[in-house]
C-alpha cells in the first residue's frame, strides 16, 4: 500500500550533495516526491511510495551521502494532495 511522508533531516546536510543523493535512491526505490532546504540548515522531504521503499529510503538518509553528517532523521505520516507523476525532484538550487 502507497503511503506518504514529511521527513525532515537535520545536521550538516546542506552544500554536501545530501539533496542529490537522496534524488538518486529515491528514484532507484520508485519513491516519488520533493526534498528541498530550509532557512535553517535542515532538509524537508515530501515521499510517497510503497512502505517497505519508504523504510528503506529512511534507512539511507541516516547513513547520507560521503561529506553529510545527519544529526536526526523525524518522518510523519502526511497527507499530500500533489500527484508527483511518479518522480522525485529537487526543489530551489544552491
Amino acid at each position: 500500500m502507497k503511503k506518504c511522508l514529511k521527513i525532515t533531516v537535520t545536521g550538516k546536510v546542506q552544500g554536501v550533495g545530501y539533496r542529490e543523493f537522496v534524488q538518486k535512491n529515491a528514484m532507484k526505490l520508485a519513491v516519488e516526491g520533493t526534498i528541498q532546504n530550509t532557512g535553517d540548515g535542515s532538509v524537508i522531504i515530501f515521499a510517497c511510495g510503497m512502505a517497505k521503499h519508504l523504510d528503506e529510503l529512511i534507512d539511507l538518509l541516516y547513513q547520507g551521502s560521503n561529506s553529510s553528517k545527519v544529526s536526526n532523521v523525524f518522518a510523519e505520516p502526511h497527507m499530500l494532495e500533489k500527484n508527483f507523476r511518479g518522480v522525485f525532484r529537487i526543489i530551489g538550487v544552491d
